[in-house]
């Protein structure tokens, strides 16, 4: 079979065309025209408005460590103890004078604790004393002279063995401020004072010093490490004078 190949034109078949007076109209689908009509823009541009950045606020984080326990420590926690004892021995005194003199008193159970001025303050702690009950045992407190002497020195004593302790090391105590002002609201004497096997072991542990203290005490901070400091240094002072 051969092939031909010629570079000539082909004319067309029918080169007579006639024009229509038909006008092209574009109709989109309906659908199409209500998605394109509801749609709104992807994105707005503000250039006007200043670009906003997202930065978190700074968190400051203070450390405070406090000091360290004192040399002193022990011959203070010794002068604690010691003062403890006597105490413990002078209220075993007065209750056995309590239940001869006011049997309706003895059989009763309450606290005490010692006021910044030196006052003994009966702490109605089980809710059995009425207010007459209170007053009396108060009265009878404060008239026992070795009694409130004995609580007076546990109280100054066992200041001076928080203020020895470190908040960080040794006992811990010094995690905890101690002063004549707030010592009536933290330290029950009463409960602090019973011997082992006397009570149930939850409430013989409850009244321990350092528990009580953990319990109740007053969180120390720079600011009242730094006022006891200044307290502590105005007593060396006034000592040596």
């Amino acid at each position: 079979m051969e092939f031909s190949v010629s570079s000539a034109a082909i004319s067309p078949a029918n080169t007579n065309l006639s024009r229509s007076d038909q006008k092209l109209v574009t109709n989109p689908p309906a659908d199409a025209v209500k998605q394109l009509t509801s749609a709104g823009p992807a994105a707005i541009y503000h250039p006007s408005e200043e670009t906003q950045t997202m930065v978190e606020s700074p968190v400051v984080i203070e450390t405070w460590i406090g000091r360290s326990q004192s040399p002193d420590f022990p011959r203070f926690a010794a002068i604690t103890e010691s003062a403890k004892n006597t105490l413990r021995s002078s209220f075993e005194t007065f209750q056995s004078t309590l239940s001869a003199t006011h049997p309706d008193l003895a059989g009763k159970k309450y606290g005490f604790t010692v006021e910044a001025d030196g006052r003994l303050k009966v702490l109605n702690t089980a809710g059995q004393l009425s207010s007459a009950d209170t007053q009396r045992l108060t009265d009878l407190l404060n008239e026992s002279t070795d009694l409130k002497a004995a609580a007076v020195a546990f109280r100054d004593a066992s200041i001076d063995m928080v203020d020895a302790d470190s908040p960080w090391s040794g006992s811990y105590l010094g995690r905890y401020n101690l002063t004549q002002e707030n010592f009536a609201n933290t330290i029950d004497l009463a409960p602090m004072l019973k011997r082992a096997g006397s009570v149930p072991p939850q409430e013989f542990s409850d009244g321990l010093f350092f528990n009580q203290l953990a319990y109740k005490g007053e969180r120390a901070t720079r600011e009242t490490e730094a006022a006891m400091l200044e307290r502590r240094a105005a007593q060396r002072f006034s000592a040596q004078a």
